[in-house]
């Protein structure tokens, strides 16, 4: 796992597999040369990581940070510099297990002050905004040994600008709405028939809401990771997953809003490795 800035990342590797929205016309499981997977968890919104992995030994941030500042003695230590916010007991653990890694002071080249260009930037891995039209992460796909048919996932309700590409990469999101009755999906099915395009689109769409499985609905952090983990543990699944993650622009009430969404990512990063 590692943090980067500005936008700090969580990355972590664990068993992976798919499922696919309307965005994929066919679940294609791919069988890569290899077992291991990279999972890209984004925090959308500017975590503050100066109160993720804090500096404590800096005789600078108390002072700067002011009443932002978290207490070293109720920080989890890593080190004789750095600390771990108290909502992270779960990931101080895999750091002291050897299964976590944190990255200090990485930036991309973007150097201006607006966030949708650094998001650009930080996710199409370009030297500056709107250069590329696709992610790094989908090029990482072409690097891949194997088949290249949707050998990525998108764990969101859109594919993100980091896997959008020529590689083929699949999406599901657990919805809020009531399940659809059978008789609704039986008349869908055979209005989309005579279509190959909707008809195929169709096709995987059901696919992924079959290996999701009954009664999926919108979950907390926790049960997000464990519906990843349902689809991660598939052994003819694709190397490679982005989950995203929102709410993380924390202007106003930081100090009791990053705690929430720290122990919010702390139990997704649980529910992966125990399923996984």
């Amino acid at each position: 796992m590692t943090i980067d800035h500005p936008r700090r990342r969580w990355l972590t590797q664990a068993a992976l597999a798919t499922a696919a929205t309307v965005f994929a016309p066919r679940v294609l499981f791919a069988r890569a040369e290899t077992d291991r997977r990279f999972i890209f968890i984004i925090q959308r919104g500017a975590a503050d990581g100066l109160n993720t992995v804090i500096p404590y030994a800096d005789p600078a941030y108390a002072g700067l940070r002011r009443e932002l500042a978290i207490d070293p003695a109720q920080a989890i230590r890593l080190d004789g510099s750095f600390a771990l916010h108290p909502s992270l007991a779960a990931t101080g653990e895999f750091y002291r297990a050897g299964q976590a890694l944190f990255l200090h002071a990485v930036a991309s080249p973007y150097r201006e002050r607006s966030h949708f260009d650094g998001q650009n930037v930080l996710e199409t891995g370009g030297v500056r905004p709107y250069q590329r039209k696709d992610g790094w992460l989908n090029r990482l796909l072409g690097m891949l040994p194997g088949r290249k048919d949707a050998e990525a996932i998108a764990l969101a309700p859109t594919v993100p600008l980091a896997l959008r590409g020529q590689g083929r990469v699949a999406s599901y999101a657990p919805s809020a709405l009531p399940p659809p009755s059978d008789d609704l999906l039986l008349r869908v099915q055979q209005l989309y028939e005579p279509d190959a395009q909707l008809h195929a689109l169709w096709d995987a769409a059901m696919e992924a809401r079959d290996m999701a499985g009954p009664g999926r609905t919108r979950q907390n952090p926790a049960e997000l990771g464990k519906l990843a983990a349902t689809f991660l543990k598939r052994p003819d699944g694709p190397r490679i997953a982005m989950v995203e993650t929102g709410g993380w622009d924390t202007h106003a009430g930081q100090n009791a809003r990053l705690a929430a969404q720290l122990k919010n990512l702390d139990a997704l990063l649980v529910a992966l490795k125990i399923l996984t």
